[in-house]
């Protein structure tokens, strides 16, 4: 089977490697650039006077470790963020999903009546911003990345299965095939092909465009590699 990534660069190598053991065949483009937001770096040092950080990325996981960042009430969207975490010796706390929704529903009774940090791109999901006394810390932006690579990805749309990981993925992909007159086309061609979409987020994004996907019960790539294997009954 080939299945299609579409990561940030930082990340497609070792998802990549990860799908390739498995025995997959792997096509992997960046579809999305981060820019990281150096004038909110400063601020990660006052992140003390917090009573809870929440961390929804592995990149902001990665930015805080390298600034020197401690907490001792920290909460991280995913396993692999508290991962990122822990390798610096801050223990987090993660959400029995890995999404932002799950999080909110889980913590947010806890978080009543505490200052409360939100560490993320300019691209959250806002509901983790009706949280009480909540302040948003946007340590890098997220663009879409366009070149020659990203069109003939588009254009040819060769692969078995695709794995899109969020809804922003999802948006520069369909808009990228709109700005090449190629929309109904992509669309047309992805429902002969399997799509898997890691998070709710995501699959509702696919939804606008009347793409049904798959998603695996666990929101990571452990979990997308199940669902393709077929160890996990998929969720719709």
């Amino acid at each position: 089977m080939r299945v299609a990534i579409l990561r940030p660069k930082e990340y497609i190598a070792n998802v990549s490697e990860k799908l390739r053991q498995e025995g997959f065949e792997v096509v992997a483009v960046p579809f999305l650039k981060i820019v990281p937001n150096e004038e909110s770096f400063a601020k990660i040092g006052e992140l003390s006077r917090f009573d809870a950080v929440i961390v929804t990325s592995q990149t902001s996981a990665k930015i805080l470790v390298e600034h020197g960042f401690r907490h001792g009430n920290v909460i991280a969207i995913g396993r692999k963020t508290a991962e990122v975490l822990g390798s610096a010796g801050i223990e987090a706390r993660v959400p029995s999903k890995f999404d932002s929704k799950t999080l909110y529903e889980e913590f947010k009774d806890e978080l009543t009546g505490k200052r409360v940090a939100v560490v993320r791109s300019n691209r959250g999901d806002p509901i983790l911003l009706r949280l009480p006394n909540v302040e948003e810390i946007v340590l890098y932006t997220i663009e879409f990345e366009r070149g020659e690579e990203q069109r003939r990805f588009v254009k040819e749309m060769d692969f078995d299965a695709i794995v899109f990981s969020s809804r922003m993925m999802v948006r520069s992909f369909f808009e990228l095939a709109r700005e090449m007159g190629m929309l109904e086309e992509v669309v047309e061609r992805l429902m002969e092909k399997r799509v898997i979409a890691i998070g709710p987020p995501t699959r509702e994004e696919l939804e606008k465009y009347g793409i049904s996907a798959e998603m695996p019960s666990e929101y990571t790539f452990d979990g997308v590699v199940d669902l393709l294997k077929g160890k996990v009954s998929k969720t719709h």
